[in-house]
């Protein structure tokens, strides 16, 4: 019997990359390696198409150091997904945040890789984007740009003076009115922040490439020569001159399919959020399917359209059912009102202790416990989450209590595992959400 968890019987979905989930931390089970793998849905058939599976045939045998190898492709008929290499690193954003600012020889080599691959890229057209957010730093040394930019003249090497000044200064420069980038789920890139244009032998340049007047920039050329003159390993990056290497074509195809990044930085731990301010009392139960919003679900890759799912519970679902069982999803918020808050404190800890104690499915499936109940302080009144598995799936369930209402999160995938917590994550943050909607109940 096949694995329904594997695509093609050999590549193994772990985790999403992005918030979108067409990006995935997998893994090559024939080849025993780590991939990224990259779902593009397709076109209707036409001239749209068939320009797209060119370009996909054309990057399968190009290699570049700057961007990510692509490695298969595997084909449905509404969709296609594709291998990449995996490429492990932060951003540079994350980077500076993180350790400070990088000295001026350092954010010249860097800036020297990023033309390297912009320049093979606008040679064929394509605009690989050079943000702070999307050049990412791997710890063998690379320099990968893991986003997509609209195509703009002279656009790139105005990022890449934003990315020298954030390099080196620690901050976003102060850039003037301009149309600002975003993620793939519409959040604004970091956002500008006010100052001079900074000190150091890349001054100059920077303050050129950031020049409002287009005019004023210097061009290609005159970006590297001024680059190298500063970086100590120039040579290294003469070395690397060449043809376009098409391969950023994965990245340009990508971003026209699903109009997302193909390859997403792991991002770092969420800061503790700051406490919700809620009502007193609550007069009547929440309607629970109004608790988050489509736009949400969505991020937690879930049809934006709930459904009732019994007295006070209300449940979403993943209704692709073109993807593996372990890229499914499902949610169910649960809203129980009480007449008093000492009533709904000792609703909450039966809840707790049930549900520290059951061994069985609802169907009489027997349960692994892989995190019993634990105490989650500072949300609500009281709250605690738990995890387990009936080796079919795997859930994250966070109960909390507010006043004299106890709320239920169950957030499932399919699968007995759960990779970088992606559940874990899911369901902290849709309680997160419901929290936000119950401090503005009235």
């Amino acid at each position: 019997m096949s694995d329904p968890n594997l695509l093609a019987g050999r590549y193994r979905l772990l985790e999403r990359r992005d918030r979108t989930g067409t990006s995935w931390r997998s893994r090559d089970e024939l080849l025993n390696r780590d991939v990224t793998i990259t779902e593009v849905r397709l076109p209707p058939p036409g001239p749209h198409r068939d320009w797209l599976l060119g370009q996909i045939r054309a990057a399968a045998d190009l290699r570049h150091p700057g961007v990510t190898t692509l490695h298969d492709v595997i084909s449905a008929p509404d969709r296609m997904w594709l291998v990449l290499e995996s490429v492990e690193g932060r951003s540079l954003i994350q980077t500076v945040r993180s350790d400070g600012p990088l000295s001026s020889e350092r954010a010249a080599e860097i800036g020297l890789r990023v033309l390297d691959t912009l320049t093979a890229a606008h040679e064929r057209g394509f605009h690989l984007a050079a943000t702070p957010e999307t050049v990412l730093l791997t710890p063998d040394g690379r320099v990968v740009l893991t986003g997509v930019a609209d195509p703009a003249p002279a656009g790139n090497l105005r990022d890449l003076g934003t990315t020298l000044f954030t390099a080196i200064e620690g901050r976003a420069p102060d850039t003037g009115p301009q149309t600002v980038p975003r993620m793939a789920d519409g959040t604004p890139m970091a956002a500008p922040a006010a100052g001079p244009t900074g000190s150091g032998p890349l001054a100059p340049l920077v303050e050129g490439l950031l020049s409002a007047d287009p005019s004023h920039r210097p061009d290609a050329t005159s970006v590297r020569l001024s680059l190298e003159r500063v970086a100590p390993h120039s040579t290294a990056s003469r070395s690397r001159r060449g043809p376009l290497v098409i391969a950023a074509a994965i990245a340009a195809v990508a971003a026209v399919a699903a109009g997302a990044f193909w390859l997403w930085p792991r991002p770092a731990d969420p800061a503790p959020a700051a406490p919700v301010p809620l009502p007193a009392s609550f007069a009547k139960a929440p309607d629970p399917c109004a608790l988050i919003s489509g736009e949400q679900a969505a991020e937690l890759s879930l049809n934006p359209r709930p459904s009732k799912d019994g007295p006070g519970r209300c449940a979403w679902k993943s209704d692709d059912t073109g993807q593996p069982t372990n890229m499914r999803y499902r949610l169910w918020i649960q809203t129980i009102r009480f007449s008093s808050e000492e009533k709904a404190h000792a609703g909450y800890t039966r809840f707790l202790k049930e549900d520290g104690e059951r061994t069985r499915t609802s169907t009489n499936l027997p349960l692994i416990l892989t995190r019993p109940p634990k105490a989650l302080p500072g949300i609500a009144a009281e709250a605690y989450a738990m995890e387990v598995t009936n080796q079919l799936t795997y859930n994250t369930g966070v109960v909390f209590r507010a006043a004299n209402l106890v709320v239920s999160v169950q957030y499932q995938r399919g699968g007995e595992t759960d990779p970088g917590g992606d559940t874990r994550e899911a369901a902290l943050r849709t309680g997160q959400w419901v929290l936000g909607s119950l401090s503005r109940t009235r």
